[in-house]
């Protein structure tokens, strides 16, 4: 096991922006998520359960190194809990989400399920008592506005009796995301992204599975087309969205990666567009652009800020971030 690198002040800028590679490409996979919700032969608590079920087996089969297993009894007891702990938020998550679309618009759920900014922000000030500082917060107000230009610009609306179910569903994965980027921030400073990753399906697999085979039906695709779906959504939304996400959490300012995620509805209409049919109007292109401009300013303002001045603490034995596979 190979020594772990200082993180936080001492991060370089290679670390930094191979960080913010992984996270842009992290929202293509993410916001690609609906699309294969909308496509898949079964309900949404069975996808995503079977989502678990392919990406753990993706994680173990390809991606988890063969000493993972020996990293996984190396870590602290508080570590373990804090892990599953988040794991099952990340799982409460995905399935607010999954079940929002299904009761509100792809837009409003895609929005509002992202604007976890906003909860991050508010948990760092109020439980951790970071300061936050005033062009972030501006830079937040400017990308709500863009994704209320987003949803403005939909198409079909759900039905009013279950819109604002729906709607409520997306603004609780919004929170639930928002506690588990944080406390997966804490985790990356000393857990391998493949061991948090498989950690995190297996969790949720079994989490959902009671679940779905109560009341899925039917509970497994009836088509090889619908199995390719189910492990096309874990490697493309799992493995590289929430994986690189995971990844890039070593280096990236959580508020930063959550204000990434305003970035998904643009990316789920444009391949709603492109793969579902779904029309794009001028206002949705103009959200777009607004958010983008808006978290141009806050990775401006994120890097304008001034590093902390490093603290002499003693060093536990922890395991090492940098053999991520």
């Amino acid at each position: 096991m190979t020594t772990a690198p200082e993180t936080g002040p001492h991060t370089t800028r290679t670390e930094r922006v191979r960080g913010q590679l992984a996270l842009a490409a992290s929202v293509v996979g993410i916001g690609s998520a609906f699309i294969f919700v909308r496509l898949s032969e079964v309900d949404p608590t069975a996808t995503l359960m079977l989502r678990m079920l392919a990406a753990s087996m993706l994680i173990g089969a390809v991606l988890a190194p063969r000493s993972a297993a020996v990293r996984v009894r190396d870590i602290r007891g508080r570590d373990m809990g804090l892990l599953v702990l988040a794991s099952i938020v990340s799982g409460l998550d995905l399935l607010a989400n999954q079940w929002a679309v299904n009761y509100t618009t792809v837009a409003n759920t895609a929005f509002l399920m992202n604007t976890s900014p906003v909860f991050v922000l508010l948990i760092a000030w109020l439980v951790y008592r970071e300061r936050v500082a005033r062009m972030k917060t501006v830079a937040v107000a400017v990308a709500l506005v863009g994704g209320t230009l987003v949803v403005a610009g939909g198409g079909d609306r759900a039905p009013s009796s279950l819109h604002a179910l729906g709607d409520g569903l997306a603004l609780t994965s919004a929170a639930l995301y928002a506690v588990f980027l944080l406390m997966t921030k804490r985790l990356r400073e000393r857990i391998p992204t493949t061991v948090i990753m498989l950690t995190n399906s297996l969790v949720i697999m079994v989490m959902l599975a009671p679940v779905a085979i109560a009341t899925s039906d039917p509970l497994l695709p009836k088509t090889f087309a619908g199995y390719a779906l189910v492990f096309g959504y874990a490697l493309v939304s799992q493995l590289l969205g929430h994986g690189l996400m995971t990844y890039a959490l070593r280096t990236v300012d959580p508020a930063l990666a959550s204000m990434s995620g305003l970035l998904r509805p643009v990316v789920a209409a444009i391949l709603a567009w492109l793969i579902l049919g779904e029309g794009m109007g001028p206002l949705q292109f103009l959200g777009g652009a607004v958010m983008l401009f808006a978290l141009y300013c806050f990775q401006r303002a994120d890097a304008n800020t001034p590093a902390p001045a490093p603290t002499t603490t003693e060093k536990e034995p922890r395991l090492s971030p940098a053999d991520d596979v």
